[in-house]
């Protein structure tokens, strides 16, 4: 849930999901390391009577190592949290009203950090459970229907 952003004229997820990784993170990933879950509808009402409407598509980007070094990049990311999907899934499945992670700053620190559900932004489709339930059936050889 690290990365998001929008396509520009004529890009296609191919172009867009690469650009905004290294943006982001600065990493450099090639398209063919991610793996498609599936295409997102979001409307979320930020001021009364205005709505956003998004179509997001969705990718897991699965490592065998935690990257040398995340760069969160000023303007596009304030900090990143590093949470195990077993900590996640308690939080936003509601079984754990905390969970535990580490907290990596811009500025390349990192932190013990407790959060709770509050700490992220609102989803009423309950995206950040499913994200992390086809990430940790990714992360068990699951291959098929892989679909949020």
């Amino acid at each position: 849930m690290s990365v998001g952003g929008h396509y520009a004229a004529e890009e296609s997820a191919a172009d867009a999901g690469p650009r905004e990784i290294g943006e982001e993170l600065g990493l450099t990933v090639p398209f063919s390391s991610l793996v498609p879950v599936g295409r997102r509808v979001f409307v979320y009402c930020f001021t009364p009577g205005i709505f956003e409407y998004e179509f997001q598509d969705v990718f897991l980007l699965p490592m065998d190592a935690k990257p040398d070094r995340l760069v969160p990049q000023p303007g596009e990311v304030d900090a990143l949290l590093e949470l195990e999907i077993t900590q996640g899934i308690g939080l936003f499945s509601g079984k754990k009203a905390t969970a535990n992670g580490v907290l990596l700053s811009g500025t390349g620190g990192e932190m013990p950090a407790t959060v709770s559900a509050a700490d992220f932004v609102p989803c009423i489709d309950r995206y950040y459970l499913k994200i992390l339930l086809l990430a940790q059936r990714y992360a068990r050889g699951e291959r098929e229907a892989l679909a949020i």
